[in-house]
């Protein structure tokens, strides 16, 4: 039965790994399956390497917990109200802009580098929907770059109820009608994150489950085509 099993996740391994990225990892994360026998393709292991090219740009002023960001970098939380001391009413401030010297780490390199990366600020979109933020680390012959990871849905921008294993109708009804706009064009619809990304909240809103993360822990050539030189650590 044990052998039964493990060809079983064997297969379901395999195929998810044909599935782009964000799928491939989505699936792994709600069926429980985790990083067991992980093969990401090489676009996704390419974009990821691409976003760590700007790791440590958002550096530590704080500017990127203050603020919520769709996948193009856009600010969407809204201004905040400040009492006037004059007319006595609340005006509408934007957050002040932090003022300091510029550095090399304000723009991307080109090459990988280490530190903190958070693609929310750029185009990666790929980057966005699969990993979000995440940890890199060149290794000391500059061969690799260590990409970690934690993957779950679990971040202050999220609906704790996403994850709470309660089936939720209404929300669910909400994530799908919302994904349908987004493939549809509709130049009013405003949403943080694309329609699969909602489609796969919608999903997560009608199952009774309590979907587990898994850790990433993938080193990435810094250089060349992939072509199946990562190497995924367990």
């Amino acid at each position: 039965m044990t052998n039964f099993k493990e060809k079983a996740k064997e297969f379901v391994s395999k195929g998810f790994n044909k599935l782009p990225g964000n799928a491939n990892l989505f699936l792994r994360y709600m069926t429980g399956l985790g990083s067991e026998g992980l093969d990401l393709d090489d676009k996704t292991l390419t974009s990821i390497r691409e976003a760590t090219k700007s790791a440590d740009m958002p550096r530590k002023d704080g500017r990127f917990d203050r603020e919520i960001r769709d996948e193009l970098g856009r600010q969407i939380n809204p201004p905040r109200q400040v009492l006037n001391p004059v007319t006595g009413q609340f005006d509408l401030i934007d957050d002040p802009e932090i003022v300091r010297p510029m550095s090399f780490l304000d723009f991307p390199s080109d090459n990988p580098r280490s530190g903190a990366v958070n693609p929310y600020g750029t185009l990666n979109k790929d980057t966005i929907q699969t990993l979000g933020r995440f940890q890199s680390t060149v290794t000391p012959d500059g061969k690799f770059v260590n990409v970690k990871d934690t993957f779950d849905m679990r971040n202050p921008q999220e609906d704790p109820d996403l994850v709470s294993g309660k089936i939720q109708p209404l929300k669910a009804l909400k994530s799908f009608a919302n994904a349908l706009r987004g493939l549809s064009g509709d130049p009013e619809y405003g949403f943080s994150m694309s329609p699969k990304t909602e489609f796969a909240r919608g999903l997560m809103y009608t199952l009774p489950i309590k979907p587990k993360g898994f850790d990433i822990n993938i080193d990435i050539p810094t250089k060349g085509d992939i072509k199946n030189r990562e190497r995924y650590n367990r």
